[in-house]
C-alpha cells in the first residue's frame, strides 16, 4: 500500500469536504488510497474517521481518496477517536505492512510480529476493513479490481524482461520513461514496486513519478523504510 505525503493543509476552511478534492489530486494523484487502483473517473473522498460516525467532515489530516470499493467497505468501522486502532497511508509507511506476491496482497506478518502484536493487530485492522484481498464469489459481482490488478502484474513483469534486454543500450531512457508512463496509466503503485524490486533505478522512478509518494519511506536505493513518526 503506497505510503504518500498530504503535506499541510492546503486551506483554512472549506464548507464542504468535495472542496478537498483537486487538493488531494494535485498533492496524492488520484489512485485509491487503500487498494491503489486509478480513481481517474468520480474518485470519492475518504474519511478516516467516518463522517457518520463523528468523524470530521472537512478537516485536510481526516481525507484520502479512495475508490468506491474500498470507501463502500471500510463505512463507518473507524469512528472518532479511534484513529490510532488503524495503520494509514498518509501516517505510517504502509508498503511495509503488505506484500504483493504474485499480484496477491497479503499481510507482511514475518516483518509486522516482529515489531510488535499491536502494530500487527493495526495492519490486519486495515487490510479486514477495507477487504484489500477482495475476491468475487459470482461472476455477477462487478468489482474486478483483482482483475485489473492482475491484469497491471502481466504489464509490469513485460515491462521487467524487456528493460533487462534494453536497460544496457541506447534506448534505455526512452524505456525507462515508457515503463513510468505504463505503472501512472494502470496504478496499483505496489505491484510495480515489487515486480523491480531488484532494480535501484526504476523503484525510484517511480517514488519520484507517482505524486505524493512519501519519500521519506523509502532509502536512497528504493528500499522501504520506518517512516518517521509513524507506527511503522
Amino acid at each position: 500500500m503506497r505510503p504518500v505525503n498530504k503535506g499541510t493543509s492546503p486551506y483554512e476552511k472549506i464548507t464542504t469536504y468535495q472542496e478537498a478534492e483537486p487538493f488531494l489530486n494535485t498533492r496524492i494523484g488520484r489512485y485509491c488510497s487503500f487498494c491503489e487502483l486509478p480513481v481517474f473517473h468520480v474518485p470519492e473522498i475518504e474519511h478516516k474517521e467516518g463522517k457518520a460516525s463523528g468523524g470530521n467532515l472537512t478537516e485536510w489530516g481526516n481525507l484520502l481518496y479512495a475508490c468506491k470499493y474500498c470507501n463502500t467497505r471500510k463505512a463507518q468501522k473507524v469512528k472518532a477517536g479511534e484513529l490510532g486502532n488503524w495503520l494509514w497511508p498518509d501516517e505510517d509507511n504502509t508498503f511495509l505492512a503488505f506484500t504483493y506476491f504474485d499480484g496477491y496482497p497479503r499481510v507482511n506478518e514475518a516483518f509486522l510480529k516482529n515489531k510488535g502484536y499491536d502494530v500487527y493487530q493495526k495492519a490486519v485492522l486495515l487490510f479486514k476493513g477495507v477487504c484489500l484481498d477482495f475476491q468475487p464469489q459470482s461472476v455477477r459481482d462487478k468489482d474486478k479490481r483483482w482483475q485489473k490488478r492482475i491484469d497491471t502484474l502481466g504489464q509490469a513483469e513485460r515491462s521487467w524482461k524487456a528493460w533487462q534486454k534494453i536497460k544496457d543500450t541506447e534506448f534505455r531512457v526512452d524505456y525507462l520513461d515508457t515503463i513510468i508512463i505504463s505503472a501512472k496509466n494502470t496504478g496499483f503503485f505496489s505491484v510495480w514496486m515489487s515486480v523491480f524490486k531488484g532494480d535501484q533505478e526504476i523503484k525510484n522512478a517511480l517514488i519520484d513519478s507517482f505524486p505524493g509518494t512519501s519519500r521519506d519511506c523509502f532509502d536512497q536505493e528504493g528500499n522501504p523504510i520506518i517512516r518517521k513518526g509513524g507506527k511503522i
